[in-house]
C-alpha cells in the first residue's frame, strides 16, 4: 500500500512495486508540496488514487520484445522432432502470414485485426477452401499458443476455425482393381507400394520409411515408429501380407524406393490418367472402412489403425452405421415407392400426387 510522509518540510508519496526480477522495490516520489494541513488532505487523495492503481492486475512482462520472424525461428527450433510434413505446413502458414503482417512486426503489436486480415487474405484473395483455411489457422494457433507458453506473447489474438465434416471417401473394389492393374503394367515399384498400402492401411510416412529389418517373420509382426503418436507400434504380419512381401523380399534396406512423401507424385498422374479423384490417404480410409464393414470391433480397429484417440476410429463406425440405417429405411419406404412407380408409371404417379396436394 502507499503512504504519505514528510522530508525536510516537503511531502512525499511512498509505495512498493515489483521489478522485472520479481523483487519488491520501494519508490519515493516528491509531491512538491509543503507539509501543511491542507496539503496533507490533498496528498491523501493522491495516495488513494495510487493505491487503486496498484491494486489493478499487473500487465504480464515479456521476456523479450521480439519480431515475428525471430520468434518463428525459435518456434521451429523447438520442434526438432516434428515430422517434415508438419514443419512444411508451419513454414507454409508463416509465408502466407507475412504477406499480411510484416516479418519485422513486434509480437505485442500484432492484434486481432491483423489476424482477421490474414483470414480474409486466405479466403478472398487466395480463394482457399474453408477446410484449407481451418488447417492454416490450426498451425497458426499452435505457433501462438507456444509463444504464450514461452511468455513471448501475452494475448491470444488468434482463433480456431472449425473444419467442415466431409463424407469419408473410399475406393471401391472395382476401382482398386483398375488402379492396381494399371500400375502393375506400367511400374512394378508403384504397384508394390500401393498394394502394400491397401493391405496395411499404413500412413504414407510410415510406408515410405519402413525397412526390411522392421519385418519380424519369426513373430509375424511389423515394427514401426509412429512419429505422429511418438511411440513404437506393431502391426500383424498376416498370411496374405506375408506372402506379398515375400514375393520381392530383400535382406535389408528400405522396402520402397521413395525417399519421402514428395516422391509420390505418380499417384496424381495415375488418377488423372484413369479419370479418378482419390487421394493417397483414401487408401487408409478404405482400409478402415473395410474393417468396420467386416464387423471388426472398435478396439481391434483402433489397434490396427494405431489411432491415439478412439474418437478418430469411431467416426468410421458412425459413417458405416448411418449407411446401414439408410439401407434399412430404404427397405421400409423405398420398395413401397418403387412399386407405386412401377405399377402406375412415373408420370401418372406424379400427377396423382398433384391431385392429392390440390385437395
Amino acid at each position: 500500500m502507499a503512504s504519505i510522509f514528510a522530508k525536510k518540510g516537503t511531502l512525499f508519496l511512498g509505495y512498493y512495486i515489483v521489478d522485472n526480477f520479481g523483487k519488491k522495490k520501494h519508490v519515493q516520489k516528491s509531491l512538491k508540496m509543503n507539509d501543511t494541513r491542507a496539503n496533507r488532505k490533498l496528498a491523501n487523495l493522491i495516495k488513494r488514487e495510487k493505491e487503486l492503481e496498484l491494486m489493478k492486475p499487473d500487465e504480464p512482462i515479456l521476456k523479450y520484445n521480439l519480431d515475428l520472424k525471430t520468434t518463428f525461428k525459435l518456434f521451429l527450433a523447438s520442434k526438432k522432432n516434428t515430422a517434415n510434413k508438419t514443419r512444411y505446413n508451419y513454414n507454409r502458414m508463416f509465408i502466407h502470414l507475412t504477406k499480411v503482417v510484416s516479418s519485422k512486426a513486434i509480437i505485442k503489436d500484432i492484434s486481432r485485426r491483423h489476424i482477421q486480415e490474414f483470414e480474409d487474405y486466405l479466403r478472398i484473395e487466395l480463394k482457399m477452401a474453408p477446410n484449407t483455411v481451418a488447417s492454416y489457422f490450426k498451425d497458426l494457433n499452435t505457433f501462438w499458443n507456444w509463444m504464450i507458453k514461452e511468455k513471448l506473447a501475452t494475448e491470444k489474438v488468434t482463433w480456431r476455425i472449425k473444419q467442415e465434416v466431409k463424407p469419408i471417401t473410399t475406393i471401391s473394389d472395382e476401382d482398386f482393381e483398375i488402379i492396381l492393374h494399371y500400375l502393375h503394367n506400367n511400374n512394378i515399384e508403384q504397384y508394390r507400394f500401393i498394394k502394400f498400402l491397401k493391405l496395411t492401411g499404413f500412413r504414407i510416412s510410415e510406408a515410405v520409411n519402413i525397412k526390411w529389418e522392421d519385418i519380424d517373420y519369426i513373430n509375424d509382426r511389423i515394427l514401426l515408429n509412429n512419429k505422429k503418436a511418438k511411440r513404437e507400434d506393431e502391426f500383424p504380419l498376416y498370411y496374405a501380407l506375408k506372402e506379398f512381401l515375400h514375393s520381392f523380399k530383400k535382406d535389408k534396406g528400405k522396402i520402397f524406393i521413395y525417399q519421402s512423401t514428395e516422391n509420390l507424385r505418380f499417384w496424381r498422374r495415375t488418377m488423372k490418367k484413369l479419370k479418378m479423384k482419390y487421394t493417397l490417404h483414401s487408401i487408409r480410409k478404405t482400409f478402415a472402412t473395410r474393417l468396420v464393414n467386416k464387423n471388426v470391433s472398435v478396439f481391434d480397429a483402433m489397434k490396427l489403425l494405431r489411432h491415439k484417440n478412439v474418437g478418430t476410429t469411431m467416426k468410421y463406425y458412425t459413417y458405416a452405421d448411418l449407411k446401414r440405417l439408410g439401407n434399412e429405411a430404404n427397405k421400409v419406404f423405398g420398395d413401397e415407392e418403387m412399386n407405386k412407380i412401377q405399377n402406375h408409371g412415373i408420370e401418372n404417379y406424379s400427377s396423382n400426387l398433384k391431385v392429392v396436394f390440390k385437395k
